[in-house]
């Protein structure tokens, strides 16, 4: 792709977490998306951070910022010397911290005598009751991944709706097609010695992603499938509990933490089933790319999930927390598999249609080119 736009105009993104998970992941994605239609992005994030180290290796240009917190001085004058250099057309603010030192610095502006600098907030999540203020006048937007979480915000009458706009994350499918990707080496020599059926899960390690349903779910489906294996991908606060739990359980032998894969493809062509039993999820992503690639797919009934697949027709979706509802959904995914290939199947076509790249991509210019 490329574009005929003269000099690149600059793209702020910023993003104030430690650790990477699919929000991170969709940020590295637009950015390189927007590189190739002639933008020319930044990433501001933490130090040492995982995504500072994902984007030197995609070969985005980053700067680090401490963001120490929404009010931290030294990270606020470093943004402002940043944008007073570059002039951005616009800011997008991933993470609390950033997103309000982002803001600020695209005000002041105004007071310096130039053009105040679109900030767009990107939340994929909303705990709680929505405040108006920082929605309707810190922010030029508030960029959503599904009509769920939409709804969400508008739970507060007071917050502008058309301050909200719905973006589905833009996949690559093109990417999660190298043949030549492979599993790290441990993942590898794990599989080849634990032989079985594999399940797998990739999302950050947090409660409410419900490793935990599934791995009590696990004894249930050992019981008539006793070589199942349940893969999980990721890292996350909540490792050590998860490691707890699983020795409680005894599934030391079924179960594997991969830690953080680069590719997650390699991974679900390995997999007879891929699982999303979140109890959050404003969207997903780790069940679309499943879906493309034709693994059969369990998610839960719950946020956006729906807006991603149909149940039955492209999968199954589960109450969020029900174990004996997973464990029986496993069980039969894993002993019907022409049907579940079949709703597989039906799952590429719809993921392509909703979910490309070139879609998210002109919804972000769009953005761009209004603000």
């Amino acid at each position: 792709m490329g574009s005929n736009m003269g000099d690149a105009k600059v793209v702020l993104f910023s993003d104030s977490s430690i650790n990477i998970g699919g929000q991170e992941l969709q940020a590295l994605q637009q950015m390189r998306s927007l590189n190739a239609w002639g933008y020319e992005t930044i990433l501001l994030c933490k130090p040492k951070s995982a995504i500072s180290v994902r984007a030197r290796g995609d070969g985005i240009a980053v700067l680090e910022i401490p963001f120490r917190n929404a009010f931290h001085i030294p990270s606020l004058m470093k943004l402002f010397d940043l944008v007073k250099v570059n002039t951005p057309v616009a800011m997008f603010c991933h993470g609390s911290h950033d997103a309000l030192i982002s803001a600020l610095v695209g005000m002041a502006q105004a007071l310096i005598g130039r053009k105040r600098i679109p900030v767009f907030r990107v939340k994929t999540f909303q705990h709680g009751y929505p405040l108006s203020f920082a929605y309707n006048y810190l922010f030029s937007g508030t960029i959503i991944p599904s009509s769920y979480l939409r709804s969400r915000f508008l739970a507060n009458p007071a917050i502008k709706p058309q301050k909200l706009q719905v973006v589905y994350p833009g996949i690559d499918f093109s990417a999660l097609d190298y043949l030549t990707d492979q599993l790290p080496d441990h993942v590898l020599d794990w599989l080849d010695t634990h032989p079985g059926p594999v399940i797998s899960h990739g999302a950050i390690l947090r409660g409410e992603k419900g490793h935990s349903t599934i791995l009590k779910a696990l004894i249930e489906v050992k019981k008539v499938i006793p070589n199942v294996r349940y893969l999980i991908a990721g890292e996350g606060q909540d490792k050590p509990l998860l490691e707890i739990e699983i020795a409680a359980l005894g599934l030391g032998e079924s179960v594997l933490l991969t830690g953080i894969l680069k590719k997650i493809a390699p991974l679900l062509r390995r997999s007879d089933l891929a699982v999303l039993p979140s109890v959050v999820e404003p969207l997903g992503m780790f069940q679309i790319e499943a879906q493309y690639l034709e693994v059969p797919t369990i998610a839960s009934r719950v946020g956006g999930i729906p807006e991603t697949m149909l149940d039955q027709e492209t999968g199954l979706m589960i109450e969020p927390g029900n174990v004996e509802e997973w464990a029986n959904a496993i069980i039969w995914m894993l002993s019907n598999l022409e049907p579940a290939k079949q709703m597989a199947k039906a799952g590429k076509q719809m993921v392509i249609e909703k979910f490309s790249l070139n879609a998210n991509t002109k919804s972000l210019i769009s953005l761009l080119e209004k603000a």
